[in-house]
């Protein structure tokens, strides 16, 4: 019988292969084992957005803006890597999402923190670039809760719902990634998050040009306290002949794709605010602060290789010119629970350390009342046995 089996199980596996590789050629593995579908470019999501039909693809950017250069760091870091997939030419890597993935919680639900600095114009702003420190923050159990690191360039406001973002970093959301490795995401809105705009690939709107690199691919290697720091530049900029708001990843500037220009109002010429930092969203379902962390999950006054850090932050002005910041404001929601120290200097330019553990009071005030109703049941009850 064993023999039988053997073969029986042969059969099975051939016919599993070959469905796989020609029932589905489109189909490949990216670099951290997620299941990859290499779409024809002209045919990606993006041009469901009812402004693009007639869209047609900027291959490249006109023109990349220049940055400084830089005397050599006096501390290590090292590159971290966005997950990738070797689609052919012509095509790009769309992350296949798991059946039972959740929708993304984008109502204003929950309560958001930050912890960031801002750049509001004037200057007008025409982009953004910084390096950016990546760790795996814990995040709350059993809650729809996220921790965000990432570069905001906006103009508009919420309150009238003509509010334009672009927003690009790392993310660990369990709720909606179904798992907590930190993640390499894309957003945007041109209606305050009311109806336009999506994560990721998951909407019309973003084209990607890049047939390697996985937008919402995990990122890795990831930072540890007291060991080796490592990181991903993120550049946001607009094209200054065709409109467009590209993007790029990595020290080398690889080009990843663009925010065409039609699916903007308020950003369409320029941007009023760039922001830079850390955020949280705070459900408190259990009648108190989230224990969901921001960055490494520790107090930036403890520096280098234990809290997170932001360095090198610059800005594009009209001049299609990379500038380092200094004079821009803080903005710290809950000092107790995340914060932010700035610095600056020759090698990393404008930099902060940010972050925190959030709650570190484990008990919701529902369960610390039921101690104490009992604790005061027990002292009644031994007035009686005395």
């Amino acid at each position: 019988m064993a023999p039988t089996m053997d073969c029986s199980v042969l059969r099975i596996f051939l016919l599993l292969s070959f469905i796989v590789t020609f029932a589905r050629p489109d189909i490949i593995l990216s670099t951290d084992g997620e299941n990859v579908n290499c779409v024809d470019k002209k045919e990606q999501r993006a041009f469901e957005h009812p402004l693009l039909k007639n869209h047609r693809i900027q291959e490249s950017p006109s023109e990349i803006p220049l940055s400084m250069i830089r005397t050599k760091s006096k501390w290590q870091t090292r590159q971290a890597y966005v997950s990738t997939a070797n689609c052919p030419e012509g095509t790009v890597p769309i992350r296949e999402d798991p059946p039972d993935m959740a929708q993304p919680n984008t109502v204003d639900t929950v309560e958001h923190e930050y912890a960031v600095r801002n750049m509001k114009s004037p200057p007008e702003l025409y982009g953004a670039k910084a390096t950016i420190n990546v760790w795996k923050p814990k995040i709350e159990k059993g809650v729809d809760e996220m921790s965000i690191s990432q570069i905001w360039i906006s103009s508009g406001r919420y309150m009238t719902n003509n509010l334009n973002t672009i927003e690009v970093g790392w993310q660990v959301y369990p709720g909606f990634y179904l798992d907590k490795k930190p993640r390499f995401f894309i957003y945007w809105t041109s209606d305050g998050y009311n109806k336009t705009g999506c994560y990721n690939l998951r909407c019309g709107g973003f084209i990607q040009t890049n047939n390697n690199i996985v937008i919402g691919g995990s990122i890795s290697p990831v930072s540890t306290f007291d060991g080796n720091q490592f990181e991903i530049s993120v550049f946001v900029w607009k094209d200054r002949q065709h409109g467009n708001w590209w993007l790029s990843l990595g020290a080398d500037n690889t080009l990843v794709g663009y925010w065409p220009a039609e699916i903007f109002t308020t950003l369409a010429d320029h941007a009023g605010l760039v922001q830079w930092g850390g955020e949280i969203t705070n459900a408190q379902t259990f009648e108190r602060h989230t224990t969901t962390q921001m960055g490494s999950g520790r107090f930036p006054e403890e520096g280098f290789r234990k809290a997170s850090y932001f360095r090198n932050l610059e800005i594009v002005d009209h001049n299609n010119s990379l500038l380092s910041v200094q004079s821009i404001d803080t903005q710290v929601d809950d000092p107790k629970m995340y914060d932010l120290n700035k610095h600056f200097t020759d090698d990393w330019g404008s930099y902060f350390f940010y972050g925190g553990p959030g709650s570190t009071r484990l008990h919701s005030g529902a369960v610390g009342s039921s101690l104490y109703s009992f604790y005061v049941y027990l002292c009644f009850s031994l007035l009686f046995i005395i």
